[in-house]
């Protein structure tokens, strides 16, 4: 009997040793990428409106233009679009802070753009700007247009609202007019 029971517990040692055995296995890794720029419906047929996703949002007001170009491939846009037989095509790419317009070709070139954006993070050549002009005063709110042709623009201009003392004015700068600060001179 005290066989038995030393073989039973020995089998049993067995069992339990090899279940507990580590099984090593290999890394998986699970990338999520959501897509920056959503289609949506609009009343106009030839007219096609992107939302641009809260993440992407900065990346957007920071710098339209280069957003566009890095996630809209207007060829493909064409190709799924090609059965309407447009002269030209509107997209519009729109966030909480604003828009970028682009008026797009039958063959795909960039004819024109149009932007309008509020209450963004202003560039610092700007923000000096502000700052010489209005030193004391402080912004309540801004907006940015722009417009261009192709890729070029031709005319950008922030409105800037600023307060002190309960009185208010309103500041215009063109980025393009404002003189470059020298960190060093010789």
């Amino acid at each position: 009997m005290k066989t038995l029971v030393v073989i039973l517990m020995l089998v049993s040692f067995s069992f339990s040793s090899y279940a507990q055995r580590i099984t090593e296995l290999e890394e998986t890794r699970i990338a999520f990428s959501p897509s920056p720029i959503i289609l949506t419906e609009t009343d106009n047929p030839d007219e096609y409106s992107y939302n641009v996703s809260d993440s992407f949002a900065a990346e957007f007001t920071k710098n339209p233009m280069a957003f566009m170009e890095s996630y809209f491939d207007i060829s493909n846009f064409i190709e799924e679009v090609k059965y309407k037989d447009y002269d030209s095509y509107l997209v519009r790419f729109h966030s909480s802070k604003g828009f970028l317009e682009a008026n797009y070709s039958k063959e795909g070139v960039l004819n024109r753009t149009r932007q309008l954006f509020k209450d963004i993070a202003l560039p610092l050549a700007v923000r000096n700007e502000l700052w010489r002009q209005t030193e004391g005063w402080s912004m309540v709110n801004n907006s940015y247009k722009a417009r261009g042709q192709g890729k070029l623009l031709d005319k950008e201009l922030y409105r800037i609202k600023v307060v002190k003392n309960n009185k208010s004015k309103i500041i215009k700068i063109d980025p393009k007019n404002i003189e470059q600060e020298r960190v060093a001179g010789m």
